[in-house]
């Protein structure tokens, strides 16, 4: 069946019963953009509701109008038979509704205790903050719903993004709400924590809540879910039971076409070359770090696997001159001075980091200005920035990357998950590297977006770059690396070529199955 097929069918399910939440006829533009368009959900308690849609369908736009943060053009949201009019985040909060956002919301400098309960912090006598009542409420928080505990008092900006993201979520429990909403809340979890926020969920659901859960990993839906709506262009084409739905269907809804492939089909001989882009050796940051030989030649694109924690961000870092390290790296036969950025930069070295809200992109800024952060000097002339060459370079990455935007000058912010995943990519493509850093580049974006990443890395690979590549997702290495290298402990347990490297494989050596020192 094609996919009007499948929207027919979907959309022509009746309800026996009256949703509990309900949005209908949500329209918003900004500018001459449409980005919802008639959009609608229904929801009822006690049910786990999935949300998909390829970056830039509207979904983001629909959180921030359910949870507050953005006024509709037009339509109207009800809670169990309230119309509501959310004109703030706390007007949401009030009505019941809590939001965790891709983007995180906690404030770094703040302590993990001030962070959850920020706004219902215990109080002495005195009305002062009870510093050892937050102690005591975050132990009981984390205790309660079956986490391990973090350091009350430890700044938030200190902890890792899964770490975060936990707490994201934990901080939404607490304030007991009608509906949760989750927003790509997996995209930076381990499968453990993954099976405990699923757990959670079900609780939730089960205790009557409503839970909106939203992402790209349809498996995940489709374990999760009791029902989805899938939305394209701001628009619903389809809603019905998750059963009714298998995977191909929602892809072929989000899309409004088949995919033809997902990972591209060149053999690794057709791009990679005997020439030795980067070497680096006996790299090490302690405590994170050991002794890390690696070579990368052109054209080839290295995996880097490994539990959470056992020293790729510190590899990335080092490479990239974010963090002290002993050791000699060259690029191109040249030694590297990686001291800092900048200097990495200088050394032909790129990176698209981790988190492209708080490491890569600044968010106030505009689109234009993003893509051209790196490239102020190409773009000058005497110390003035020449506006047909920043113009030029601009359009031609918006083009390349097909950034789906209304204007180059709009901010960053205000673009989709992963039309800012496009952005960053531009901007550290604009520097014309030649070893490329990629830490979990299609980490919250859909299924189109990611094939384009692909096609994009072998298309650069191409044109003679080399490309290191870590991803939590064991299906990418495989299909996307040439070999995979597995930390564990800051070190690398094991290197995995050709047919040893299977999904089953990369999982087996990250748990210590083989390769084991």
């Amino acid at each position: 069946m094609d996919a009007a097929g499948y929207a027919s069918v979907a959309g022509g399910a009746s309800e026996e019963r009256s949703a509990d939440l309900v949005l209908s006829g949500l329209r918003k533009t900004y500018g001459g953009v449409v980005a919802l368009d008639g959009a609608s959900l229904a929801c009822f308690r006690g049910e786990t509701h999935g949300f998909v849609g390829e970056n830039g369908a509207g979904k983001s736009t629909l959180v921030r109008v359910l949870s507050g943060a953005v006024e509709p053009d037009a339509g109207t949201i009800t809670l169990e038979g309230q119309a509501l009019r959310l004109s703030s985040p706390a007007d949401a909060r009030a009505a019941g509704i809590a939001t965790v956002f891709q983007e995180f919301s906690l404030i770094p400098h703040l302590g993990v205790a001030q962070n959850l309960f920020y706004g219902l912090e215990p109080r002495t006598k005195l009305g002062r903050i009870s510093t050892r009542g937050l102690e005591r409420a975050a132990a009981d928080a984390f205790a309660a719903h079956d986490l391990r505990p973090l350091d009350p008092g430890r700044p938030v900006g200190e902890l890792r993004l899964a770490e975060r993201q936990l707490l994201e979520i934990l901080k939404a429990l607490l304030r007991e709400p009608r509906v949760l909403v989750l927003d790509e809340p997996t995209s930076a979890l381990l499968p453990e924590q993954v099976e405990w926020l699923f757990q959670t969920v079900r609780r939730y659901a089960d205790g009557g809540g409503i839970a909106v859960f939203i992402s790209h990993r349809l498996a995940e839906i489709q374990t999760l879910c009791d029902r989805v709506t899938v939305l394209r262009n701001g628009a619903n084409v389809g809603s019905a039971p998750v059963a009714d739905l298998p995977e191909s269907a929602l892809v072929e809804l989000m899309l409004g076409r088949k995919l033809e492939r997902f990972f591209p089909t060149s053999l690794p001989h057709e791009r990679v070359r005997d020439e030795t882009i980067c070497e680096a050796r006996g790299l090490s940051a302690p405590p994170d770090l050991h002794e890390i030989d690696l070579d990368v030649r052109a054209g080839e694109i290295v995996g880097i696997a490994g539990l959470e924690g056992q020293g790729q961000g510190t590899l990335f870092k080092a490479l990239f001159g974010m963090r002290p390290a002993n050791g000699s790296v060259t690029v191109r036969g040249r030694v590297a001075h990686l001291a800092t950025p900048r200097r990495a930069l200088k050394s032909g070295i790129g990176l698209v980091p981790e988190d492209r809200a708080s490491q890569g992109l600044c968010l106030t800024l505009s689109v234009r200005d993003n893509i051209a952060l790196s490239s102020l000097r190409t773009v000058s002339r005497l110390g003035l920035i020449d506006r047909r060459r920043h113009r030029e370079l601009v359009d031609r990455a918006v083009e390349q990357f097909s950034i789906r935007l209304g204007s180059p000058q709009q901010p960053v912010s205000s673009l989709s998950g992963g039309n800012q995943q496009k952005v960053l990519l531009a901007r550290v493509l604009a520097t014309s590297p030649s070893l490329l850093l990629l830490y979990d580049a299609t980490r919250g974006v859909d299924v189109g977006t990611k094939t384009e990443i692909y096609d994009l890395m072998h298309e650069i690979c191409c044109g003679g770059v080399g490309i290191v590549f870590y991803s939590t997702d064991a299906s990418e290495l495989a299909n996307m690396a040439d070999r995979v290298l597995v930390l564990h402990d800051g070190r690398i347990r094991a290197q995995l070529e050709a047919e040893e490297m299977t999904e089953a494989n990369i999982v087996a050596a990250a748990v210590g199955g083989r390769g084991t020192p």
